[in-house]
């Protein structure tokens, strides 16, 4: 039999592995059972008659003599037959990965006679096989996540060889499930076995997962088993994918295994998603094939779905259904529903469905964002911790393909002590980031290849041959379009197979014998699209800088950064990666963040905070656009000359003592100790709190809330107001309402200045408007303008937008505060115990500082 089947029980397809065991006289249900189960000639070997019993549930007489004909057949064939596929020229996946990973191979366990008879052959092909005690290790195989479940324009890629967490269960019903299945062989048969396959396991899963109203993925082209030789469960493999049309065509089952109900099924069972798997040390293009399946209460409610699964039969050549059956997903597995607890099942759909319902509800309640401080994040990385950029310290830029508005942000990568900038933009030159720098700064233009260093050159020359200390060197790693030599742009595999080599030279030339330890960061800067040839170049500064400690990633698109992240997580781990990546800041707020940080800064400007708490720049002609806002800055004041404070400081705290108007210059000199501290009323601290308790995150929050300050003429009302504005700057975007202008402006004015230079009107920081003197029917007018606008951009509710403050003169403050005490404040001349001790204390201090 073997003979005719011509070529070694090793390489036996599942088919192959069929025909021999209706040869030996194995009933078809244990040949369809194995069949179904991938058993290849590989497994067929490694198999023992305690799993087969067990597994596949086999009566102990054909167990017995499938294990027995399949010993006789290993020794009746010759060693070198056996040994055939090791000792090809070519290297097999197997023994590229003993060389890539290191691991220890595991197998289950096989009986005494069947070791002992091939254990040459497993000398050759496997290591030992473990006791079933013994524990599988395989130290070298680092974790990974999955594809994040049923999102839309994911850029995501796997690594072969990273393992995602094991197969499992229903968890919470919207967090998926998972089920491995590794199709090594399925991948490699024809069209119509192939979709008939891949539908089976896509359908049987799916069908589990409606039927207890879970979500799942699918993953075709991962390890599913541990008795794939070599790997562990949940390993990345991959397959290949000639035609992606053959893995979409093949839910047209969908129509032929479910008799009801078809259009439900279309429209839980996604389509299938293809996941490049990268290898480093192969050009072959693999997939991983996920169908993401997500029976939302509003398809499924109610309902039990029963399905007829597809099966390739190779006795009679062609397609059969299988016996209708109700699927449900137990623990890691999917398995039909008894008999006898089918009418229990049908009792608790309603349970099913409740559940499913409360866990919709609770994945879409719409919790407050919780914002990172990204501003404070770039500012630790970039120094180090400290107060300004290190001026001794150098830079390494790794980036692709600016966009052009990002091109007008890059006043800080100008003022960086730039040692060389890896560019994967070809145009860069042209019209790219090159094109902008060289307008400001001199740079050496390099190609990889200029980093192989010659036998016969020492470092000191080959750094003085390039000008690396003198000049920035800037390396295109994917060629240039204005250079008419040997430097074209190429795809990314044509790139690995033709540029990978020249970039790991030239990093482990940087990092290991030009640039010491410590002396320089790397900063990744993601502006478009992620591809491997920049991938490929993280991991080879990973490694050759030992370490994740001087690599920093700057990514406005979470979209991009996902891509990086999936990879770089392999190398750094999942913590790692997310400390070391700002992640969400448009170019212009990184760009006004770091220039704040620069030892070496440009004429003084204009900064405004940003919802995730970084600044942007605020263009002269934008403020001035609104113009019926005094517009309060972060660094309001800072552009006052040296000479005017020196000048002028006294006679500003002087008459504001006398009885003059507070302005913001006073309150800059008290920040700066120039003068002393303006005094915090009481009213300052009941307005503060009144604030802090508007900004905390409430379902019922109104977009629009106020707080009033009624005050007796000359008692410092006006005084408190601005002061919560002035210390409020920093967190809020803050503005002073101009005299004379109508409510309808002031409102169309405000929501430009919450919306300045933020990217999703959902996502923006509360304006803190002060308003003062003006009348309830104004107050009540700007308050309908603001709702109005609102309303007409959707903003969703319980979001805070606008907060007026308004400073009314009053003769009776404390009577209307009374009225409304958790909007109103009184401000008073009659002054607290703690205020008199406050104002005597100044009155002695300015006595003795000033003439009176």
């Amino acid at each position: 039999m073997a003979d005719k089947l011509g070529q070694s029980l090793q390489n036996w397809t599942e088919s192959q592995v069929s025909t021999w065991l209706r040869s030996i006289g194995v009933k078809e249900q244990y040949v369809e059972k194995l069949f179904d189960e991938e058993v290849d000639g590989q497994i067929l070997l490694a198999l023992n008659e305690d799993f087969l019993k067990t597994k596949i549930c086999m009566k102990s007489g054909p167990a017995h003599l499938i294990i027995q004909k399949r010993d006789e057949l290993i020794n009746s064939q010759p060693k070198s037959q056996v040994k055939k596929k090791l000792t090809s020229g070519n290297k097999t996946e197997l023994e590229q990965k003993k060389i890539d990973q290191k691991s220890v191979l595991c197998l289950s366990t096989t009986s005494e006679g069947s070791l002992a008879q091939s254990s040459e052959r497993d000398q050759d092909i496997l290591k030992e096989r473990p006791t079933s005690q013994e524990q599988c290790v395989l130290t070298s195989k680092e974790d990974c996540r999955p594809r994040p479940f049923d999102q839309e324009g994911i850029d995501f890629i796997y690594v072969k060889h990273r393992v995602l967490q094991p197969e499992s269960g229903a968890f919470n019903l919207t967090s998926p499930c998972h089920e491995f299945k590794s199709f090594s062989v399925a991948a490699t048969l024809d069209r119509k076995r192939l979709q008939a396959k891949f539908a089976k396991e896509v359908l049987k899963f799916a069908t589990g997962c409606m039927n207890i109203r879970s979500n799942g993925t699918i993953h075709v082209g991962v390890m599913d088993s541990k008795e794939d030789a070599g790997y562990v469960h949940g390993e990345i493999i991959g397959i290949p994918v000639t035609e992606k049309d053959i893995y979409v065509d093949a839910l047209d089952y969908i129509e032929k295994s479910f008799s009801s109900d078809k259009e439900h099924v279309r429209q839980c069972v996604r389509p299938p998603r293809f996941i490049e798997v990268m290898d480093r040390e192969s050009t072959e293009k693999k997939y991983v094939v996920e169908v993401d399946i997500v029976p939302s209460i509003s398809i499924v409610k109610s309902k039990v779905y029963a399905v007829r699964l597809p099966n390739f039969k190779e006795a009679t050549n062609k397609v059969e259904f299988e016996k209708e059956a109700i699927l449900r997903r137990v623990g890691s597995k999917t398995e039909p529903v008894n008999d006898k607890d089918l009418s229990d099942f049908y009792q608790r759909v309603k349970d099913r469905d409740a559940q499913r319902e409360e866990a919709e509800k609770n994945q879409f309640l719409n919790a407050p964002d919780f914002c990172k401080d990204l501003g404070r994040k770039l500012t630790m990385l970039m120094t180090s911790g400290k107060k300004f950029i290190e001026k001794e310290k150098w830079f390494i830029l790794v980036t692709n393909k600016f966009i052009p508005d990002d091109l007008c942000n890059i006043d800080w990568l100008l003022n960086m002590n730039m040692f060389c900038v890896f560019d994967f933009d070809p145009d860069s030159k042209t019209s790219g980031l090159c094109s902008r720098y060289l307008q400001h700064h001199a740079a050496n233009m390099h190609s990889l290849q200029s980093y192989r260093i010659s036998g016969d050159m020492s470092i000191n020359e080959f750094t003085s041959h390039l000008h690396l200390f003198e000049q920035t060197s800037w390396i295109f790693c994917n060629g240039r379009t204005d250079f008419k030599g040997n430097e074209t742009p190429c795809d990314e595999m044509t790139w690995i197979k033709t540029k990978m080599t020249f970039l790991r030279e030239s990093v482990s030339l940087i990092c290991k014998q030009i640039l010491p330890k410590g002396t320089f960061q790397v900063i990744f800067l993601l502006t478009s699209s992620v591809e491997k040839p920049l991938l490929h170049t993280f991991y080879e500064f990973f490694t050759d800088m030992e370490g994740h400690e001087d690599i920093i990633c700057i990514c406005e698109s979470q979209g991009n950064f996902q891509k990086w992240q999936s990879f770089a997580e392999g190398s750094c781990g999942t913590e790692i990666v997310n400390n070391s990546s700002v992640v969400g800041m448009k170019m212009s707020h990184i760009n006004a963040t770091l220039q704040q940080i620069q030892p070496v800064k440009a004429c003084a400007s204009k900064h405004l905070p940003v919802f995730v708490k970084g600044t942007c720049l605020l263009e002269t002609h934008q403020e001035e656009q609104m113009y019926s806002l005094e517009i309060l800055t972060v660094d309001h004041c800072d552009e006052t000359s040296k000479d005017f404070i020196d000048e002028e400081k006294a006679n500003i705290e002087q008459q504001f003592y006398r009885g003059g108007r507070v302005n913001w210059l006073h309150f800059w000199l008290a920040e700066h100790k120039y003068v002393g501290e303006v005094i915090e009323r009481d009213a300052y601290h009941d307005v503060s709190k009144l604030l802090n308790d508007a900004l905390k995150w409430n379902a019922d929050q109104t977009p629009v809330n106020s707080i009033n300050i009624y005050h007796h003429p000359g008692s410092g009302g006006s005084t408190v107001a601005r002061q919560v504005l002035w210390n409020n700057r920093k967190d809020l975007r803050c503005a002073v309402v101009k005299p004379s202008y109508s409510a309808a402006l002031v409102a169309q004015h405000t929501v430009e200045l919450r919306e300045y230079e933020e990217k999703d009107p959902q996502r923006c920081l509360p304006v803190l408007l002060l308003i003062e003197d003006s009348d309830k029917e104004y107050l009540d007018d700007l308050r309908n303008e603001l709702e109005v606008a609102i309303n007409i951009k959707r903003i969703q509710y319980g979001t805070l937008c606008f907060i007026l403050l308004s400073c009314r003169r009053s003769h009776d403050p404390e009577r209307r505060c009374k009225e409304s005490p958790l909007q109103n404040v009184s401000v008073t001349h009659k002054l607290s115990d703690q205020e008199k001790r406050k104002f005597s204390g100044k009155r002695q201090a300015l006595e003795e500082q000033y003439e009176a």
